[in-house]
């Protein structure tokens, strides 16, 4: 059986929010290269804590999608 860690599902989640257009323009750069950070294992959620506060807001948002 596969599980999806947490990195994994905010990745998924932060997907889900662009493709709903929730993601603002200025950030969507960022977020996809977060995205792919964490799908890859390059960075951990802890690692993102001290990017820019509209990243942050985002990755919250879909931490908080994930958890449900």
């Amino acid at each position: 059986m596969f599980f999806l860690n947490q990195e994994t599902k905010v990745a998924n989640e932060l997907q889900k929010m662009m493709t709903w257009n929730l993601v603002p323009v200025s950030v969507q750069e960022d977020i996809n290269k977060i995205c792919e950070s964490l799908m890859n294992g390059s960075a951990t959620l802890q690692d993102l804590e001290n990017r820019d506060p509209f990243v942050i807001e985002m990755i919250h948002k879909a931490m908080n999608q994930a958890g449900k």
